[in-house]
C-alpha cells in the first residue's frame, strides 16, 4: 500500500514538474522577429531662408520596412530598414531612407494578445529633387537623426505567425537643412514571423 502512494506521489510530482517546466517554457522564451512593415500618413515639411521658415506644408507619405528583433515576454527590440515615398512640395519626386531601433513595453492581455507601447530613435537620408519649373528647390540631401514613439496591439494568428498593427510619430533634427522632413505621422501594418519557441 505505501508503494502504491509512494509510486502515485511521484508520478504526480513529475507530472506537475513537467508541466510547470513546459508553462515556464511558453512563457519566458525569448523569440527572434521578422516583420515586413507597411505604414501611411503624413509628414511636415519645411524650406527655410535666412532661419526663417518660408514654407510649412504637410503631404501624404508612405513607407516599407524590413524589421529584425527580438522579444521577450515584456519586451521587444527592433532593428528597422525603411524605404519612404512622399509628395513634397515644390519637388518632382522625393525619397528617404532610415536605419533606427524600435523598443517596446509589451502589456500582455491574453496569451496570444499584447498592447505595446514603445519609443524609436535611427538616422533619416532624404533626397528631395526640385520641380520643373525653377520655382522650387533644385535639389538638397540632408542626413539628420529622428527620435519618437509608437503604441499599437499584436494578435497571433498562429503560434509563429503574427499581425501587428500600431500608430507612430517622429521628429526629424534639422538644424542647419535649407529644406526638410519635420514631423512624421504614421499609420502601419506588419506581418511578424517569430522564428523561435512557442508561446
Amino acid at each position: 500500500m505505501l508503494k502504491k502512494i509512494i509510486g502515485s506521489a511521484i508520478l504526480l510530482a513529475g507530472m506537475t514538474a513537467n508541466a510547470s517546466e513546459n508553462y515556464f517554457a511558453n512563457e519566458w522564451d525569448a523569440k527572434g522577429l521578422l516583420a515586413i512593415e507597411v505604414a501611411g500618413g503624413s509628414f511636415d515639411f519645411a524650406q527655410k531662408s535666412n532661419s526663417a521658415i518660408t514654407i510649412d506644408e504637410s503631404k501624404t507619405a508612405g513607407s516599407i520596412s524590413l524589421k529584425l528583433g527580438g522579444e521577450t515576454k515584456y519586451y521587444r527590440l527592433f532593428l528597422s530598414g525603411t524605404y519612404y515615398q512622399f509628395d513634397a512640395p515644390l519637388t518632382t519626386k522625393s525619397t528617404a531612407s532610415s536605419l533606427g531601433l524600435q523598443v517596446d513595453y509589451l502589456i500582455r492581455a491574453g496569451e496570444h494578445f499584447n498592447i505595446f507601447l514603445g519609443l524609436n530613435g535611427g538616422v533619416i537620408h532624404t533626397d528631395f529633387r526640385g520641380d520643373d519649373t525653377g520655382s522650387g528647390i533644385p535639389y538638397e540631401t540632408n542626413t539628420d537623426n529622428y527620435a519618437g514613439g509608437q503604441a499599437g496591439v499584436n494578435i497571433d494568428i498562429v503560434d509563429n505567425l503574427g499581425v501587428e498593427l500600431g500608430v507612430r510619430a517622429k521628429h526629424v533634427f534639422t538644424a542647419e537643412d535649407t529644406y526638410s522632413i519635420q514631423d512624421m505621422y504614421e499609420g502601419y501594418g506588419s506581418i511578424v514571423y517569430k522564428f523561435t519557441g512557442e508561446y
